[in-house]
């Protein structure tokens, strides 16, 4: 996800994140003699939540910090005693630097992974790549001729209970799955200077489900059909969508539905249902606690989780770990050209299916379209 700008840094965050830390498995936390040193580019939203992964991961240093706000690039460099600068050149010149985090804002990404690259680190990007399937294909080039790692942070992947479940689908548990059902809906509202740059809705949010359904199912649509409306007068002023369903067909007779709103009032809304002949299985909403209260007058349960940065905070630190892995220990990086391929592509199908108002029919991987 793209930087949505500053976060307050307030004291309620910061105990939601070592709360989480706390549940953690620690018997990655051992030191080890293997570091990773890191660049971060960006300390807006997306900056701040990765600055509390690498906290806590003792396989990765901090060694620089970049921000537009010179000021904001200071206090981080000072909190973690590391160097600062209001571009990323300095950062790219520094041989000590083996890897760099891209958390900035969406359309700066290509730039600098294509410069992260050239200058022999290898990457951590917050997606997208780019804004076509041509900037995709060079960023790949790029890292296969510098010999680098290339890492788009599709994070929901690495969350406890979807990766769970993925695992149950994948292990055969619903036998042939049939039916699966993804709800994404946000909270907070981002603003509209985030929306204005975000991509769009497709490729902001609804790319993040379509890499799921590729990561649960390991299979390809054949076709995708999308409608969308507007509820906010903000959105539908800047053309964009807030407010989608997108149904998707596979060849094994699989159905896929994703529905999509810029704006949930009770809080962060993420579930996965996955149905098949031998059972269901679903990954619910994630409260901050788990008490309820039952009385004469029903069942009282806590809010869910406000926001993405507390709702996916093990995920964003799995798949930085993961990543440090894979650069110190060799071991292979589980998102690949291929996946961020495909899950653009089905967001440019997805779009064109809503200007259109039809089914679109998915290339192949072969060239051809599927019958």
């Amino acid at each position: 996800m793209g930087d949505r700008g500053s976060l307050d840094g307030s004291h309620k965050w910061r105990l939601a994140w070592r709360g989480a830390a706390d549940k953690l498995d620690r018997s990655h936390m051992t030191q080890s003699s293997k570091v990773l040193k890191v660049a971060l580019f960006g300390l807006g939203r997306a900056g701040r939540f990765h600055l509390q992964s690498i906290q806590l991961l003792p396989e990765m240093e901090l060694v620089h910090v970049v921000d537009i706000d010179p000021e904001q690039a200071r206090k981080v460099g000072e909190q973690f005693q590391s160097a600062h600068s209001e571009t990323i050149q300095p950062a790219l010149e520094d041989p000590s630097i083996q890897a760099v985090i891209i958390a900035t804002p969406t359309g700066e990404h290509f730039e600098q992974i294509m410069a992260a690259l050239k200058a022999g680190k290898s990457v951590f990007t917050e997606k997208p790549l780019g804004n076509n399937l041509d900037e995709i294909a060079t960023c790949y080039a790029a890292a296969r001729q510098a010999g680098k790692a290339l890492f788009v942070g599709f994070n929901r992947r690495f969350d406890p209970s979807f990766a769970d479940l993925a695992r149950q689908v994948q292990t055969g548990v619903i036998g042939t799955p049939q039916l699966l059902r993804v709800t994404s809906r946000d909270s907070p509202l981002p603003s509209m200077d985030y929306i204005r740059t975000s991509h769009g809705i497709f490729h902001d949010c609804i790319v993040h489900d379509f890499d799921m359904l590729r990561y649960i199912t390991g299979q390809d649509p054949v076709e995708v059909y999308a409608i969308g409306s507007n509820f906010v007068d903000g959105i539908r002023a800047l053309r964009d969508l807030d407010n989608v369903l997108v149904s998707l067909k596979y060849a094994s007779g699989l159905l896929a539905s994703i529905d999509v709103n810029r704006f949930a009032s009770y809080g962060y809304d993420q579930r996965i249902e996955a149905f098949g002949k031998e059972g269901m299985l679903q990954a619910e909403n994630r409260s901050p606690r788990a008490t309820a209260l039952s009385n004469a007058s029903g069942i009282l349960r806590p809010v869910i989780e406000h926001s993405f940065p507390t709702r996916y905070r093990e995920a964003y630190l799995e798949e930085l770990r993961v990543f440090a892995a894979g650069e110190l220990e060799g071991r292979p990086l589980p998102i690949g050209e291929e996946d961020v391929r495909i899950s653009h592509t089905l967001c440019d199908k997805a779009e064109q299916s809503y200007r259109e108002g039809r089914p679109i029919p998915i290339t192949s991987t072969n060239g051809r379209e599927h019958d």
